[in-house]
């Protein structure tokens, strides 16, 4: 297949797949973070993944929503999942993994040492007799009774589930069992019943230390998953392949966990306990066979937890517009492994790879809207919900079969707070409630997001919980290149517009009007002229605006003066909704007529229309069509003929995109 056939997160496993040639040790694999904000269709990668990988490719599933399981619990799922009977390969045995499960369960006496080791080897010949699962359902039964006592609960649920599933596939072996767990670190101080004694009485002796369990069964399976990939490591020649396979050669695959909404404590809990066994191995055998086949693939929803501090010292966070960590996290479709391993001079490494989720493109939000919806109309939706698909289905069914009309402005509505207002109940941001978080709507969509943590507070409640926030749940992000100012970042298509659109249509009484805000942002501390003109324009203080940017239009390199072009006119806008593009264009132009009648020059006049044309456009719930694209690329056209600066190239530029519909 074709790479245009694969979304980015199929892409990107295809592109870590590759383990190396049959016979030689792993390479070191990442924890790969999927991070996108709510409806960005993170469970739907997940889902796509696993698809792809098919039977092909040894993999388990794990969703951390609802139950709050411990690390344990998602080990001895993972076990069970991964256990199965896989086409054209031997049956995985997850034997040092079991073996110590069983050791945590035994009723010992964690006194005599003598006695339990006499004790937990009579219980491992009584395991091997049993020849059939309904032998094993009464000992399983004891071992799930007395391990819920020594470790959290969900545990227990899991042990009765799956471990008699797990015993069957180790039963064979238990006769050298002890033998063969010598091989292993845990027991390299001493021989295999002691060390599972210690297990024992380390769960459930006087001073328990559930983090020390965690810690030992943690390794314990990655031990597992390196010994069974090893017997299970000849060329896959029956499975499907198209992984990026740099040699070309025979090959072997990593096995896949997929891990969903790890952001939750659960997820966040088992990353810990994951890396810190995979950092555990590292250091007692340096970079001798220092990797495990085990690809992790998880989701997130946020840049928080506790892992927050080991990537932003290794990952510029994505609404940070320039930090100390040189890294910045790449799209799935850009993101590889050499990206990952191959850390920049003074960047830190890192065992995460933290990626982000693209949005759709006007094609894939043409799938989603269904066979035979007309262009103009995929376009529309796209640009209201920045290619975010819970907004494309959300869009979806209020638009129903309506047609949408070029330069349209009322289409989701004209007056009153929804469906504003109920969308932006469905981001799930839990700091304030919705008419906090609408009252904050100016400087939670300005494009720098007054106030940064270094700069002053700014006299309005809420407003640091919300940005916190906002940026945390991947609902921010810092632009690669320009932005007009230096600490330029922004809030997505989706929330924004309806933050500012439930502000402009709040009824009276109900709180801080539109204008009122604005002009509270406008008089924020550390304002500057762009940031003026933003919120003069978002106030409509149109012929103000077209002042400063005639200006500044001789004096500033051309490109800079498109830099701050393109922050102003982003600002959102209160005019009337029944009233359409052409109506409204007209207006504005004709009240900077008004305003400054006399000694018009044809720069002027060009700049009236740019920024009319320009900002109505930008505007993400108003239909943008042919007409606009013309108008604001005919206004370019004409100021570079008329500019006396060298540097038109960069007004040129702007011009040709703007036609397109590229620009703003």
């Amino acid at each position: 297949m074709v790479d245009a056939d694969h979304s980015g997160p199929v892409l990107l496993t295809r592109r870590l797949l590759w383990n190396g040639v049959a016979g030689k040790p792993p390479r070191r694999q990442p924890v790969v973070l999927l991070l996108g904000p709510v409806g960005a269709g993170k469970s739907h990668a997940l889902t796509e993944i696993a698809d792809h990988l098919g039977w092909g490719v040894v993999h388990a599933r794990f969703d951390f929503a609802g139950d709050d399981p411990s690390p344990v619990d998602v080990l001895i799922r993972l076990a069970y999942n991964l256990s199965r009977k896989w086409r054209h390969r031997a049956q995985p045995r997850f034997l040092r993994f079991t073996v110590a499960l069983i050791a945590v369960g035994a009723e010992l006496s964690t006194t005599d040492r003598r006695r339990d080791k006499e004790t937990l080897r009579r219980l491992l010949v009584e395991f091997k007799r049993s020849r059939w699962p309904g032998r094993l359902d009464p000992l399983v039964r004891v071992l799930a009774g007395t391990a819920a006592r020594a470790v959290p609960a969900p545990f227990g649920d899991a042990f009765a589930a799956e471990v008699p599933a797990l015993i069957q596939t180790i039963r064979p072996r238990l006769g050298q069992v002890l033998r063969s767990l010598t091989e292993f670190d845990r027991f390299k101080s001493g021989d295999a019943l002691d060390a599972l004694v210690d297990l024992n009485w380390l769960a459930r002796g006087r001073e328990p230390d559930p983090d020390g369990v965690t810690a030992w069964l943690t390794e314990a399976f990655l031990a597992d998953v390196r010994e069974n990939h090893r017997r299970m490591s000849a060329p896959e020649r029956h499975s499907p392949c198209d992984c990026d396979n740099p040699e070309k050669l025979p090959h072997v695959h990593n096995w896949v966990v997929l891990l969903d909404d790890v952001d939750h404590a659960g997820g966040l809990a088992f990353l810990k306990a994951l890396t810190a066994a995979r950092e555990a191995f590292r250091r007692r055998n340096g970079d001798r066979g220092t990797g495990d086949p085990l690809l992790v693939v998880a989701t997130s929803g946020k840049w928080d937890g506790e892992w927050e501090r080991e990537l932003a010292r290794a990952w510029r966070p994505p609404w940070q517009p320039a930090g100390p960590a040189a890294r910045v996290v790449p799209s799935c479709r850009d993101a590889s492994y050499d990206d990952w391993a191959e850390h920049p001079e003074h960047a830190r490494p890192s065992g995460y790879y933290p990626v982000l989720l693209e949005p759709l493109d006007v094609h894939e939000v043409a799938g989603l809207l269904g066979e035979h919806v007309p262009r103009a109309t995929a376009a529309f939706v796209h640009r209201a919900s920045g290619g975010l698909p819970k907004a494309v289905k959300q869009l979806a069914r209020t638009l129903g079969d309506a047609p949408v009309r070029d330069g349209a402005r009322d289409v989701l509505g004209t007056a009153g707070p929804d469906p504003w207002r109920t969308w932006l109940s469905e981001l799930k941001l839990s700091t304030v409630d919705t008419d906090a978080l609408v009252t904050a709507a100016p400087f939670a969509t300005a494009p720098w997001l007054v106030p940064l943590p270094e700069h002053g507070l700014v006299g309005q409640p809420h407003v640091g919980p919300i940005l916190t926030e906002l940026r945390a749940s991947l609902w921010v992000s810092a632009p690669g290149t320009g932005g007009g100012t230096p600490d330029h970042v922004t809030l997505h298509p989706w929330p924004a517009g309806n933050l500012v659109s439930a502000l402009a249509r709040r009824g009276e009484g109900a709180g801080p009007t539109y204008a009122a805000q604005f002009a509270a942002l406008r008089d924020a501390p550390g304002s500057d002229d762009v940031r003026r003109a933003y919120c003069l324009l978002a106030l409509g203080e149109f012929a103000d605006v077209v002042d400063l940017f005639e200006r500044d239009f001789p004096k500033l390199p051309h490109r800079e003066w498109v830099d701050r072009l393109t922050v102003v006119v982003h600002a959102p806008d209160a005019q009337p909704l029944d009233e359409d593009y052409e109506r409204l264009y007209g207006k504005l132009v004709d009240a900077d007529v008004t305003r400054k009648p006399e000694g018009r020059t044809e720069i002027r006049n060009n700049l009236a229309r740019l920024l009319a044309a320009s900002w109505l456009s930008a505007n993400p719930f108003a239909v943008r069509g042919p007409d606009q694209n013309q108008d604001i690329g005919t206004a370019l056209t004409a100021l570079s003929s008329k500019s006396q600066r060298a540097d038109t190239k960069a007004l040129d530029d702007t011009a040709t995109l703007a036609f397109r519909g590229l620009w703003p």
